[in-house]
């Protein structure tokens, strides 16, 4: 089998061609559009009409996403039942995080397009249709999310609706501090404001997801194409012998300029992320501990239907992120094990002995998205993530029964 030869020139060219006449928008126009919903990425090519209600819609998501956060860290404070609490505090990490999201894409957008455009350039460098369920699943995960957590909004009403409570007894969405115990109109508008806010944190948490799983999926497929072409080149050598290592030579060097690519790309996407990801732990295990102790106190189906559907997709969306983290070391650890087995580094040519080395070198240690040394996206950190929220949880369910233990004494 002969390995086929692209020149430095030539591939230096494509790449060119590719950084400078496809970007993120024509890569990944579904990601970028569900971040606009909310506002998170500017209108591109957009009128200046287009461009002041992205900002409109953002100052306004902003002031509900503030509003929501602060009443329910009030809630939280003030309130002396631990259930209590623990209905602000499940919603409080999810609206203050999505906030965080939201401006932290909208401030570097730039920085985020520049990510992208990067990715963009690896675009020709996947396996063919390796990305072609990418949008079908973008519209799944967001649709998916919204549904669980419109549930969880219209929960109040339907309680009304089938005789669970009565119009006097209902309650907001969301347990945000209400000093006034507001009624009426007031108590209409209260609801909205509830409700939009968790709409909105939703759909920024899915926007995000998106635009990280696709990043992550496309590195994933770079590396898929490496592993290829080392399989390529190992037959090749194998049929020819020494008379291939001058083009294997060619070969290699051709694969460690995709792979140094790759890498720029995984380490620009870690850069931007680390912060979000900070986000993302500390919302999943302050939001679940509280959120399974107020499964474990709710009555009625309604509210025990809402609180295990909110669980379990908080656990998706983390096991989702360690899925595609823990699936980037695979293939990076694949890379580096096709190399070891491709390469006759023990009886081949000088110049391609420097150049295995060289791409050696830059798969010994496998880069991994982490938020600093807080987590790290495998599914080792995410066992120990669910160790530790079933933990915190533990302990809020042993003071509940302390408390209640006193109470009835």
């Amino acid at each position: 089998m002969v390995v086929e030869k692209k020149t430095t020139t030539d591939f230096e060219r494509e790449v060119r061609q590719t950084v400078g006449e496809i970007t993120a928008e024509d890569v990944f126009p579904v990601q970028l559009r569900v971040l606009q919903i909310v506002a998170m990425w500017p209108a591109f090519n957009g009128s200046p009409q287009k461009q002041m209600l992205t900002k409109v819609i953002l100052n306004f998501n902003s002031f509900v996403l503030a509003f929501c956060t602060v009443g329910l860290l009030l809630k939280g404070i003030i309130t002396r039942d631990l259930v209590d609490r623990s209905e602000a505090m499940d919603i409080f990490t999810l609206t203050g995080s999505a906030l965080y999201k939201m401006v932290f894409f909208y401030i570097y957008h730039n920085e985020m397009a520049d990510m992208m455009n990067c990715g963009a350039a690896l675009i020709h460098q996947v396996p063919p249709k390796w990305m072609q369920y990418v949008t079908f699943f973008t519209v799944l995960h967001c649709f998916m999310g919204f549904i669980c957590i419109t549930f969880w909004a219209l929960c109040p009403i339907l309680k009304l609706i089938f005789g669970e409570t009565e119009l006097n007894e209902m309650t907001l969405p969301i347990n945000l501090y209400d000093p006034m115990e507001a009624k009426g109109a007031m108590f209409a508008l209260f609801y909205f404001i509830c409700h939009y806010g968790l709409i909105s944190s939703a759909h920024i948490y899915m926007a995000a997801d998106c635009y990280l799983f696709t990043a992550i999926h496309l590195a994933n497929g770079g590396f898929q194409t490496l592993n290829g072409k080392l399989e390529d080149m190992k037959q090749a050598i194998a049929h020819k012998g020494d008379t291939s290592h001058d083009s294997a030579n060619e070969y290699i060097k051709d694969c460690i300029k995709l792979h140094v690519h790759i890498l720029t790309f995984i380490r620009k996407t870690d850069a931007l992320f680390r912060s979000l990801f900070v986000a993302d732990v500390v919302h999943a295990i302050i939001s679940l501990s509280f959120a399974m102790l107020q499964a474990s106190e709710s009555k009625g189906i309604f509210e025990n239907l809402k609180m295990t559907v909110f669980v379990s997709y908080c656990f998706v969306h983390q096991y989702l992120n360690s899925y595609f983290g823990q699936h980037l070391i695979d293939q990076q650890d694949t890379l580096f094990e096709k190399l070891l087995l491709s390469v006759p580094w023990n009886d081949c040519s000088r110049n391609l002995r420097k150049s295995y080395h060289i791409m050696t070198t830059g798969c010994l240690k496998s880069v991994r998205l982490s938020a600093w040394s807080v987590y790290t996206l495998q599914f080792a950190t995410f066992l120990e993530f669910v160790k530790t929220m079933i933990s915190y949880f533990m302990v809020l369910r042993q003071v509940q029964d302390e408390t209640e233990v006193q109470i009835e004494i």
